[in-house]
């Protein structure tokens, strides 16, 4: 038994009991109602932009998550109007997200970096975290790109989409609203041996989970934090008719510049799931072979008559 395994077994004995016979209680919504009138935790995402001077600063966020998940990938960003992160977005348009695992000597400092109404320069000072340029050809040399957090296991390089527009009405000033972001990722950069772990699918990293600022009437105002347990794999039962949407959705995470429509996928359901990848990382080589960045029936079907002359 391993150590994961005999962990999830004490788990068992501390979980508390069934609260399927409490009645519920309602809350009202106050501002940050995700944080101040119940409980969700989030991953949270570091992001670095570079403000009129040229420096790179650093600030946490919890609202970052996928927006555009298919053919163009972005993230939703959602930050305070007046707060740095905001003004370099709508100076700059280019940020890094980055996301760090758990570890406890970095949490103050997280923490200090989000605090309001501190010069970039000032909030910096002694953070444990060191900056880098990108590896990426198109940015290294940008002087409006953002530094990188060589203790990140994992960075999105992020360009504002300058189509995207939300502001819905507010009675509160704009500079105290929140402002909607969407960025378009460009590029996803994984440490090496996270890559290896991505693809394995069999270790994931212990991203820390943020619960949110709480106060209470002491007046102790703190933010909370945790680890996670090992992510365990929950198989989904295959129904008739669901192989085709199986096969599209494995299909378009293979390569960023060619895409499956879901009739061409159709005609892979009797390929055997063992060679499933294989065949189609076959059919993107010779899409990009010739040129071709949308697979379809007539694609496919030219593709096996080649394989059978």
């Amino acid at each position: 038994m391993s150590f994961f395994d005999l962990f999830s077994v004490f788990d068992r004995f501390r979980r508390p009991l069934s609260t399927r016979a409490e009645p519920f209680h309602r809350v009202h919504p106050k501002d940050n109602f995700y944080q101040s009138a119940g409980f969700f935790p989030m991953p949270f995402a570091l992001v670095t932009t570079v403000n009129e001077r040229g420096f790179t600063s650093i600030a946490p966020h919890s609202l970052a998550f996928p927006f555009d998940i298919i053919e163009q990938p972005s993230m939703m960003l959602i930050s305070r109007a007046s707060s740095n992160t905001s003004t370099n977005l709508q100076r700059g348009s280019k940020a890094a997200l980055h996301f760090v695992e758990y570890r406890e000597s970095w949490l103050k400092p997280i923490v200090a970096l989000g605090y309001p109404g501190v010069e970039p320069e000032e909030k910096m000072k002694g953070v444990p975290f060191e900056m880098i340029r990108t590896p990426s050809a198109e940015y290294a040399a940008d002087p409006e790109f953002p530094l990188l957090m060589a203790d990140a296991f994992q960075v999105f390089e992020c360009e504002l989409d300058g189509q995207f527009h939300y502001q819905p009405e507010r009675e509160t000033d704009a500079p105290g609203c929140e402002k909607f972001w969407c960025l378009k990722v460009k590029n996803i950069l994984l440490k090496e041996r996270f890559h290896e772990r991505l693809l394995a699918q069999k270790e994931f990293p212990d991203v820390p989970l943020s619960y949110g600022f709480r106060h209470n009437e002491a007046g102790d105002r703190r933010f909370f934090f945790c680890s996670h347990n090992r992510p365990k794999p929950v198989p989904i039962p295959m129904a008739k008719g669901l192989e085709a949407n199986s096969i599209y959705y494995t299909a378009n995470k293979l390569d960023p510049e060619v895409r499956f429509d879901l009739e061409a996928c159709k005609l892979l359901i009797e390929v055997p799931k063992p060679l499933l990848t294989v065949a189609l990382r076959g059919i993107i080589r010779e899409a990009r072979k010739q040129g071709v960045t949308m697979v379809d029936v007539d694609f496919m079907r030219e593709v096996n008559a080649k394989r059978r002359a």
